[in-house]
């Protein structure tokens, strides 16, 4: 008896990812409405900014110090953020600092 010879074989696809199968029209789904919404960012960003109920990011824009250059002992900052401008005194003045609305 003849043995038979194997001219070509094709292997069976595995799903990519993983191992997640039905995960997969939901990611692409996901991805498409992300997409979607990225022309949208900056709107989105500044709503969220001005909808969060505490603290904020404030940039530093200003200062006053005493002392030396290398180790200064600030007298007044002001910060700017999203609700206007706020005047510390007498604390650390870090470049970003998170706080509330307006505190003189």
């Amino acid at each position: 008896m003849k043995q038979a010879r194997v001219r070509s074989y094709k292997t069976i696809g595995r799903p990519l990812g993983l191992g997640w199968g039905h995960m997969g029209p939901i990611i692409r789904v996901g991805l498409r409405v992300l997409i979607a919404l990225l022309p949208l960012s900056p709107f989105i960003v500044l709503a969220a900014l001005f909808f969060l109920p505490q603290q904020t990011p404030h940039l530093r824009i200003n200062y006053t110090y005493t002392g030396s250059y290398e180790h200064p002992s600030y007298r007044t900052c002001q910060y700017l953020g999203v609700h206007g401008t706020v005047d510390v005194i007498g604390e650390d003045c870090p470049i970003v600092r998170l706080m509330a609305g307006r505190t003189t």
